[in-house]
């Protein structure tokens, strides 16, 4: 029983051995089998990007967190079906910062009123200099007298900075400033799966993508694998196109005799990342090496 990946009902093959051609029994891979395992997964690592600047990345293969297995009756010259993933995730710590700095600013007032209490700040630090050098206890007194009024003061620019914002919050500025800030974050998250030795069957509501030397790439902003997302499709190698369900078309990879059944004979590479932000999606495409994944195929 083969598990197909489908575009536009968000299910991805899970990518695993012993599923990859049906339920049942499993073996180790062999040595040459595990080499060129252990190469391509080396090979796709390099091709993808680095993770940005506040982002996590996180990679895994098909094997989870256990050994690699293959279908115990896989022969040298059949696919073995494997998956790829990385997912670039962007620091929480970075987002609550953002966050901080639109209340802080708030609290702190406008430029002008941030100005006027540095200023006040100032005049204050210099009659406490005054205060603590004279001996004279008249001119103490006159000090103390304009220390107070300098104190008043900051204290009422103070109240009114924070009438102010409390008057922000009230009118639903403060909820309005989050969906802004929220607006103006890099992506939370992105995706990048790579489908190897896998049958696809592409949505027809994905649109052709122009990317120069892949003519089968395709662009999506409904039906991705992850909820709200925009999604980027690349096929290398060589596939034969099938039209058989109705609202979709199967892409089958040529099989090849490659001596193992490890070794990449067609590879589908993801990219997804929010709807709303098209040309990151995009460009996060273009950080991958396509050219180096194409020079793992016969």
């Amino acid at each position: 029983m083969k598990q197909h990946w489908v575009f536009g009902m968000a299910l991805l093959l899970t990518a695993s051995f012993a599923l990859a051609d049906g339920d049942g029994p499993t073996r180790k891979m062999n040595g040459s089998e595990a080499a060129a395992f252990d190469a391509l997964k080396r090979s796709v690592q390099e091709a993808l990007p680095r993770a940005p600047a506040n982002y996590a990345l996180s990679f895994s293969d098909s094997s989870g967190s256990g050994e690699l297995l293959l279908p115990e009756k896989i022969t040298a010259d059949q696919m073995a079906r494997l998956q790829f993933t990385a997912i670039y995730t962007l620091s929480q710590e970075y987002r609550d910062g953002r966050q901080r700095t639109l209340f802080t600013d708030r609290v702190r007032g406008t430029p002008e009123q941030q100005a006027q209490i540095a200023a006040l700040n100032a005049k204050s630090d210099e009659l406490k200099r005054r205060r603590d050098t004279t001996r004279d206890r008249g001119e103490k007194d006159r000090i103390r007298a304009e220390l107070r009024a300098v104190r008043e003061e900051e204290n009422r620019l103070n109240e009114q900075i924070m009438a102010t914002y409390q008057a922000w919050v009230a009118a639903g500025g403060a909820n309005a400033a989050m969906q802004d800030s929220e607006r103006s974050l890099p992506a939370k998250e992105f995706a990048i799966r790579v489908f190897v030795n896998q049958e696809v069957n592409l949505n027809d509501q994905a649109i052709p993508y122009k990317l120069a030397g892949f003519p089968l790439a395709f662009e999506q902003s409904e039906g991705c694998a992850d909820f709200g997302s925009r999604c980027l499709s690349v096929l290398l190698g060589a596939f034969d196109k099938e039209k058989r369900v109705s609202g979709y078309t199967r892409y089958n990879p040529r099989a090849a005799n490659l001596g193992v059944p490890t070794k990449p004979r067609g590879l589908v590479l993801v990219v997804s990342g929010p709807k709303e932000k098209t040309q990151d999606v995009r460009d996060f495409l273009a950080q991958v090496d396509l050219a180096k994944l194409k020079g793992l195929l016969p």
